[in-house]
Order: C-alpha cells, then sequence, then structure tokens
C-alpha cells in the first residue's frame, strides 16, 4: 500500500482551503476517506510508532526541560537521542540543526501572524508592503 494520499484528494483538500477562510477537520476527513485504503497491519505498527514516539518526547530532566529528542544518523535512520547522558556530538548537532530550522518556521509563521493580526485590526499602513511580506 502506497503511503501518498490520492492525488485527487490533495488536489480537492488544497483547492478547499484556498476557497474557503477555515476548514473543519471533519470536512477533510469527508475529502479524504473515499481515497483512504484501511491496511489494519499498517495502522497497528503506525499507532505503535506513535506511541512510542510521544513516549520518548515526555522524557524530561528534573526541570521540565525535555532531554530526548529524535534525529536521523549518517545511514537515515531515526533514533532517540538523551542530549543529557550522550558523547555523540555528532547526534547533538543533528537535534540542533532540527531544532532550529523548526524555529525558524516558527518564527516566519509567527510574523506572517502578526502581519495578519496588524491588517485586520486596520493598521497595516503603518508597515510598508515590503516588511511585512518578511
Amino acid at each position: 500500500m502506497s503511503r501518498a494520499l490520492d492525488k485527487r484528494a490533495v488536489e480537492a483538500i488544497l483547492r478547499l482551503m484556498e476557497e474557503l477562510d477555515e476548514v473543519t477537520t471533519e470536512s477533510v476527513m469527508d475529502i479524504v476517506r473515499p481515497h483512504f485504503m484501511f491496511d489494519p497491519r499498517v495502522a497497528r505498527e503506525r499507532e505503535i510508532r506513535r506511541k512510542a514516539n510521544r513516549l520518548m518526547a515526555r522524557f524530561r530532566d528534573d526541570k521540565g526541560v525535555r532531554t530526548c529528542f529524535s534525529y536521523k544518523d549518517v545511514t537515515g535512520q531515526s533514533k532517540y537521542v538523551n542530549v543529557d547522558k550522550t558523547n555523540d556530538i555528532e547526534a547533538v548537532k543533528a537535534v540542533s540543526e532540527q531544532i532550529n530550522d523548526k524555529y525558524f518556521g516558527l518564527s516566519k509563521a509567527k510574523k506572517k501572524l502578526n502581519a495578519r493580526l496588524l491588517e485586520l485590526a486596520g493598521q497595516t499602513s503603518l508597515f510598508g508592503e515590503d516588511e511585512e511580506a518578511q
């Protein structure tokens, strides 16, 4: 079974999001449902993987700061590393790079949201269009 969703379903979902200002999860599920092939063995393994990932993400130090992170090693295998215990500098670098990428993406999204909030509040005249797009 292919893990990819049928191309028609993806296109329909993207068209829907372009047309609407918001959409419910249920309506997206209704679009996906006819194109979804259920395999109980694949679903079971996927759910076990999710449970394992959530369990590892809950691992915290005594101050409540996460210490266990996933990364891909040089062979592409997904692994978890406890950054408080490891001596593997490449693993720590990989986790740091991954967090930096996520932070950068969230930062860009935050700027977009702030610009939209200003626009909705009628305050976009304070900024030039070039500054809003950044």
